[in-house]
């Protein structure tokens, strides 16, 4: 049966070149705050089945989705283009104000009121979202890019790739044939 440990190592390399250019990504756009959708890009699976068909699938939270191909905002700003081609849009729900007040803390932002007194963290998270809301979340494309650019490079790897894995199976078929042949002896 052919092996495709090549092939596999081919998908490793892709996967680990996608994550460390997202991840470069994340950090020189200024989107890594907790760090945990950065540590979360080195989660990936690679199964390879009995039939010798090979799948890689990167699991990410639900909101690398938002952050990567942006979303609308639910007011109509005609002049503002931060999501224009996402199929997002806020409708009627504003995003969680529980991990915008998380973020506010991390980032220690607090805005001021008319009279220039810090207001809480909770207020200011109230703002946050709000304009979130509005406004939408701009794409970043911190993934898309590095995953398109490494997966135009991806075909020609893996037909090189297969081409080792054929070798090394014919290789081992025509030794253990020639070793039959002569009776054991090598």
């Amino acid at each position: 049966m052919l092996n495709n440990e090549y092939i596999k190592q081919t998908f490793e390399r892709f996967a680990k070149v996608v994550v460390k250019q997202a991840r470069t990504n994340l950090t020189k756009g200024g989107h890594k705050a907790s760090g945990s959708l950065y540590k979360s890009l080195a989660d990936w699976t690679i199964d390879v089945s009995k039939a010798g068909s090979v799948s890689l699938k990167f699991e990410l939270p639900e909101y690398a989705v938002y952050q990567d191909k942006g979303v609308k905002g639910a007011a109509n700003f005609k002049s503002h283009r931060m999501a224009e081609f996402t199929p997002y849009k806020f409708k009627d729900k504003m995003p969680p104000q529980k991990e915008i007040k998380n973020w506010v803390r991390t980032k220690s932002i607090r805005f001021r009121d008319k009279k220039g007194r810090f207001i809480s963290h909770e207020q200011t998270a109230f703002i946050i979202q709000r304009s979130i809301y509005q406004k939408g979340i701009p794409q970043t494309l911190f993934f898309t890019k590095p995953f398109r650019r490494g997966y135009s490079k991806l075909p020609s790897d893996i037909i090189k790739a297969f081409g080792q894995d054929v070798d090394r199976f014919l290789t081992a078929n025509f030794e253990d044939k020639n070793r039959l042949r002569n009776g054991g002896n090598t």
